[in-house]
């Protein structure tokens, strides 16, 4: 493992009906933010839930700052954000009810102070006590960005979280990210807008036929070609 990574992969297989991923390892310094390229059933989703621990591996391990994964479950989900398509949120609490639930969950001192400057930053402050299921989809995925943020976490995993956001809330998403990198935070994302997610990230990564075919720097990329077709780019460079 990588004396500096917050991350580390090594060699990890799932397989559902058919072999998903294969061996793969990987490791991510801190702070950095990683775009995990790959077209639908190629796996990326996937990986991101094994590395939340929201699945685990049938073969490899994950550490998370030098922690197992499977062995230290409560410890290293401690230190994660995650940020999904869906909200994980509960509908019938309040925006302030969710936050206030979370923060107690994780035992967040000052919790009170941590719950208003958390809804001024997404712009939810107006919204406070309206119940998360008549928020909008861009007001919801605003309240996930502040439940996964409640806790100040050291990794941020978010997966597809662009999907279905205006630009407002879009701009709000890449915004905390892009704060939450400069502060220290290691963030790893999954978007079918690659546009978006190389603006994000400083590291890109394809996945490919269950395996790792590309992991580059966005510097080392050319940004209009890798749009245009990632995975033939990544073919070709490999």
């Amino acid at each position: 493992m990588a004396e500096n990574a917050i991350i580390a992969v090594n060699e990890v297989s799932k397989a559902f009906t058919r072999p998903v991923l294969k061996k793969v390892s990987l490791s991510v310094d801190t702070p950095q933010s990683l775009f995990v390229c790959g077209i639908n059933g190629a796996g990326k989703s996937t990986f991101l839930k094994l590395l939340a621990g929201l699945l685990q591996p049938d073969s490899g391990s994950v550490f998370i700052k030098g922690k197992c994964l499977r062995k230290e479950t409560e410890y290293v989900k401690s230190k994660l954000g995650i940020i999904m398509h869906q909200s994980m949120v509960y509908p019938d609490l309040t925006v302030l009810e969710n936050l206030d639930f979370f923060a107690r969950l994780y035992g967040v001192p000052g919790r009170q102070e941590r719950i208003r400057l958390l809804l001024e930053q997404v712009g939810l402050t107006a919204f406070r006590y309206d119940k998360a299921s008549v928020l909008s989809r861009g007001l919801l995925q605003r309240l996930s960005i502040a439940r996964a943020m409640v806790h100040e976490p050291e990794v941020m995993f978010a997966d597809e979280p662009f999907t279905g956001l205006d630009m407002t809330s879009t701009d709000y998403l890449t915004a905390m990210l892009s704060d939450f990198r400069s502060r220290g935070g290691t963030v790893i994302m999954t978007t079918h807008d690659v546009s978006q997610g190389l603006r994000c990230a400083d590291r890109v990564v394809v996945i490919d036929q269950g395996g790792i075919i590309l992991d580059r720097g966005i510097s080392q990329i050319d940004p209009s070609r890798f749009a245009n077709d990632y995975v033939q780019y990544a073919r070709e460079s490999a």
